[in-house]
């Protein structure tokens, strides 16, 4: 019979086993992801490690069931053979995680030695030993297979190149370098704690050896799944709380395995009481009933007729009884051979009990001192003694089938609950981790943002609050867009009453003269020179501020970036001039890119607004420049905070390398007060602003419609010596 511990150990066994298939999975699909020879090679550890302990869970239950040994040993041949492959395996992977030097060498000669190994395992004749205090089998080859040790030996570098990155390491690299370390460390530990479990049968060694195996395989995983720079690195095990389905699958099959392991040991612990009470009592009924019968006689029965009661005698099925008189000595047995040899019995334990007048039922030691149950009755009329005996395999065959049978169905009932677990933890993890992404979203700014849920819960009413809530933002960060353009407008409009009123009093006088003295030739010359131009820049003024002026509807065309920037600083031209700001230009011969007139034009009054307003106390110098070049890659960063780079904080390029693409270069410098660098990365928050007046909306919808051209902005500032922004935009393909 299994004792509590052991059946603890089974189920320690089997979390073991899901936590391996687990991994495995994951890191084969992240493999298929992400294309990292790394990731599958670790699949494949533990992979190899979970089919070693499932073979292992397979044979012990099927044994149970009353599978031959014949019929074992293939499922034993297969186990070796995982363990192989893993260490294979393992050894690819420490390669690739250390890039070991002449690593790859060592692998195709490590190959051929596995291989060498597989075929020995199946080439080899197996015998399996199992005792009953011992539900794993030893195993013996007929050949040397050193699998075991080739195990030990790559668990053994693998645990000394983790500990050397440790030392070597610091941060969250060198706490995961750390417990990988450990976790190979704790695989070693297993190989003592078989041993012992073997030699003493202490069902404690075995709960041991799947502590350390379950331990050591999560402490694995966690050092592989977390990125070093990640904040949970220094301290892995908060990873587990980081995610939503870790925590409730890790609390619904945690309680459910608790659930069904108490449940399972104290219903087979009361099962095997009344059965082992029922089998107890047919022993003792059967070892009475021959005893009533000798006692019934007269006279002490000869052989013939003791041999005639046992014959008559009904014990349990596989039992033998015999008697032994009051030396110890048996005179009746089933076999006739030993009755007649007057074999001594008294290394029976069950015999010894007898002499001393004794009666009972236990579990005791046979002559040949193997384990078997069974009743010892005393003969007091003539001094003898009746003992009903059988082996312990045999007597609690069924016993060990009804455990083996609750735990088959606990297994069962265990896998079904994990399923359950998984699929209602990820409808609800799923919905959750779209509202975190359409938050995120929110955060880029990315306002058209719409959250799919179609749960008609609580997270699908939050899901449907969220996306009202985000089109209400919209609605109203379009409202502020206008606000600002208007206010701009306005800023505009007042110095352009100037620019226009020039022409205008030029086009006057030309008219008011043009009667008196139009038969002037000179006169008449200098009208046809004068009066067109100042028409055209009249015109030139009015189509810049409708378009400026237009929705923010975007329509992608071929853009002259030169012609934009000569647009709006010719609407700037009064307001710098009011303000002593000198315009300087330096525009290179630059390409097309592909964007929106409309909006980029705003993009730029936005910037070179600002640029004149940090001028307006004392005046200065603004320089508008641009200029081809490439850059490494572009597109959105997360989160709305700048990023420091160096003596510049950029807003929109990933961190990510990738192939160089050429850009166009727009700086605008200003000789201002510059900014302050606590407000530096703030600069393009919403509603962030520094001004008495404003809605502090300028720079971030800049921001907007240059990440929406998939382009970045630069911003290089120091107090008291001005500010720089540059803009990048990609050429037109």
């Amino acid at each position: 019979m299994l004792s509590n511990l052991t059946i603890i150990s089974i189920f320690t066994e089997i979390f073991t086993a899901g936590i391996l298939i687990s991994g495995s999975l994951t890191f084969a699909r992240s493999f298929l992801l992400s294309r990292r020879y790394k990731d599958l090679c670790f699949s494949l550890v533990l992979w190899f490690l979970f089919q070693y302990v499932a073979l292992g869970i397979f044979s012990q239950l099927m044994y149970d069931l009353g599978w031959k040994v014949p019929q074992l040993i293939p499922i034993q041949r297969w186990g070796y053979t995982s363990l192989a492959l893993c260490a294979f395996s393992l050894w690819l992977f420490i390669t690739e995680k250390f890039t070991l030097r002449w690593g790859h060498l060592i692998s195709l000669l490590l190959l051929f030695f596995t291989g060498g190994l597989i075929f020995q395992i199946f080439d080899s004749t197996v015998s399996l030993v199992y005792r009953e205090d011992v539900i794993e089998p030893l195993v013996y080859f007929s050949s040397l297979i050193s699998v075991k040790p080739l195990f030990a030996l790559v668990w053994v570098v693998f645990a000394v190149s983790a500990f050397w990155t440790a030392a070597r390491s610091s941060g969250g690299r060198r706490v995961l370098s750390l417990y990988s370390g450990l976790s190979a460390l704790l695989i070693l530990l297993t190989f003592p704690l078989s041993v012992a479990y073997g030699q003493f049968g202490d069902a404690g060694y075995l709960l041991a050896f799947w502590l350390a195996t379950l331990i050591a395989s999560l402490g694995l995983i966690l050092a592989e799944l977390i990125p070093p720079e990640a904040p949970e690195a220094v301290a892995p095990l908060r990873f587990l709380r980081t995610r939503l389905l870790f925590k409730l699958m890790l609390i619904f099959v945690l309680l459910i395995v608790i659930l069904f392991e108490a449940t399972t040991v104290a219903t087979i612990n009361i099962s095997k009481s009344a059965l082992s009470k029922s089998i107890q009592a047919a022993y003792l009924k059967s070892a009475s009933d021959v005893a009533a019968q000798i006692s019934a006689s007269d006279e002490p029965p000869d052989s013939e007729a003791l041999h005639k009661i046992l014959a008559q005698s009904a014990p349990p099925a596989l039992a033998e009884t015999f008697i032994v008189d009051n030396k110890g000595t048996v005179i009746a047995h089933p076999d006739r051979r030993i009755a007649l040899q007057r074999q001594p019995m008294l290394a029976n334990e069950a015999v010894g009990l007898l002499l001393a007048g004794r009666q009972g039922v236990a579990e005791f030691r046979n002559e040949l001192g193997a384990k078997v149950v069974g009743a010892y009755v005393p003969v007091k009329k003539y001094g003898w003694g009746v003992v009903v005996q059988q082996p312990i395999e045999n007597a609690y065959f069924e016993m060990r089938r009804l455990e083996t049978n609750s735990l088959l169905f606990v297994v069962a009932g265990i896998l079904l609950t994990a399923l359950t677990g998984i699929f209602f933890a990820r409808s609800i993890e799923r919905p959750i981790m779209a509202l975190i992404r359409g938050t995120e979203a929110i955060s880029r700014g990315e306002l058209g943002y719409k959250i799919s849920v179609d749960s008609q819960d609580e997270i699908g009413k939050l899901a449907t609050a969220f996306n009202l809530m985000t089109r209400d933002l919209r609605d109203s960060q379009e409202r502020l867009i206008l606000s600002e353009k208007l206010a701009s407008l306005g800023t505009m409009a007042a110095g352009m009453a100037h620019e226009i009123k020039n022409p205008l009093v030029s086009l006057r006088t030309f008219t008011q003269l043009l009667q008196q003295k139009w038969d002037d030739k000179e006169f008449r010359e200098k009208f046809s020179a004068i009066i067109p131009t100042e028409i055209e820049r009249i015109n030139r003024i009015a189509e810049s501020l409708l378009k400026f002026g237009r929705p923010m509807k975007p329509e992608l065309t071929r853009v002259d970036v030169n012609t934009l920037l000569e647009e709006v600083l010719l609407l700037f031209e009064s307001e710098a001039k009011k303000n002593n700001v000198n315009v300087t230009k330096k525009l290179a011969k630059v390409p097309e890119v592909s964007g929106d007139a409309g909006q980029l034009s705003q993009a730029f009054v936005n910037i070179i607004k600002n640029a004149i307003e940090a001028m307006q106390s004392k005046g200065g110098e603004l320089t508008v420049k641009t200029d081809v070049g490439e850059v490494i890659r572009l597109g959105k960063i997360s989160g709305r905070q700048g990023v420091q780079k160096g003596d510049e904080v950029v807003w929109g390029e990933e961190e990510e390398l990738g192939k160089p693409i050429p850009v166009v270069f727009i700086e605008v410098t200003d000789s201002g007060e510059g900014i302050s660098e606590q407000n530096l990365k703030s600069l393009f928050d919403p509603f962030f602003t520094t001004k008495m007046t404003g809605t502090g909306m300028g720079l971030p919808i800049t921001l907007r419609i240059i990440e929406e051209h998939k382009g970045s902005v630069k911003v290089r500032s120091r107090a008291g010596k001005g500010t720089t922004f540059i803009i990048t935009l990609p050429q037109k393909a």
